[in-house]
């Protein structure tokens, strides 16, 4: 039997909506067209609305507005921009749309390492402005065209979980296959920071560069995968280059070892792309 069709709204608040863009199992995004006064740039721009599947309460919905201002409030070029959020069945917020996808589907390899490092720079901003991301993996770096160079990339969509459901145990886990972004750590109930961070940056390396994940691929269920997690440690591909598998070891070590901030990360991804 097929399965019954997205009905697609003519609009959400004011936005004019264009088109499903996709979805998961806590939100859907949309393409849609703002209306004046919002906050996006340009005449004929259009953006992506995010919508989330469950209810929120007010107090929910000041606690994530807070933190999408902090966010516009670093004014990082390698953050995507938020412009808007609404709360009405649902909670949602418009963000900038990136055309030419993200990660997931990478790029060239010259070009991949360039989205990845201004990637790792937009999260070293959000760090120095006390924000952290919670929701680095290849499917939120975005693939941009630089002007007259080559594709740049953004980092988009910081996870809202952790102030829209607070006490969750692994925020924004949503698919199972998300989980091998997260820092073990978390799972012991460590707090998100900059050290869980460059361990996200590390694994989403690993999957862009090597093809697979840090620990082949999970269920797609959030407790098998968890259990997966668990029972086997992360396994860097031995396909990988040296210097690419150097650095992933370096952001995913225990203690000290590991690379201290996301502005590292950055630097040793230039390295790589110049090397």
């Amino acid at each position: 039997m097929d399965a019954t069709p997205t009905l697609v709204p003519a609009s959400l608040s004011d936005f004019e909506v264009l088109g499903l863009l996709g979805e998961g199992p806590r939100a859907r995004c949309y393409l849609a067209r703002p209306p004046s006064g919002s906050g996006a740039p340009g005449v004929d721009v259009k953006v992506v609305v995010k919508v989330f599947a469950e209810r929120v309460s007010e107090p929910a919905f000041d606690r994530a507005v807070r933190e999408l201002r902090a966010v516009a409030a670093a004014r990082s070029p390698f953050v995507a921009g938020v412009f808007d959020a609404v709360l009405g069945e649902n909670f949602a917020y418009a963000m900038e749309h990136f055309p030419l996808g993200s990660l997931v589907s990478p790029p060239s390899r010259a070009e991949a390492l360039i989205a990845l490092e201004q990637a790792a720079r937009g999260a070293h901003d959000l760090h120095e402005a006390g924000i952290v991301h919670g929701g680095i993996h290849p499917g939120n770096v975005m693939l941009v065209e630089e002007p007259g160079g080559p594709l740049g990339g953004r980092l988009a969509e910081p996870d809202l979980t952790r102030v829209l459901t607070p006490g969750a145990v692994v925020p924004g886990t949503g698919r199972g296959g998300v989980l091998e972004f997260r820092d073990p750590d978390l799972l012991s109930g460590a707090e998100p920071s900059r050290r869980t961070e460059v361990w996200a940056l590390g694994a989403t390396v690993h999957r862009v560069l090597a093809g697979v994940g840090l620990y082949g691929e999970l269920p797609g269920h959030p407790l098998g995968a968890i259990r997966e997690l668990r029972s086997a440690g992360p396994q860097i591909h031995p396909g990988l280059a040296p210097g690419d598998a150097a650095l992933v070891r370096d952001c995913t070590a225990e203690g000290t070892a590991r690379l201290r901030t996301a502005a590292d990360v950055a630097d040793r991804l230039a390295d790589l792309r110049r090397g």
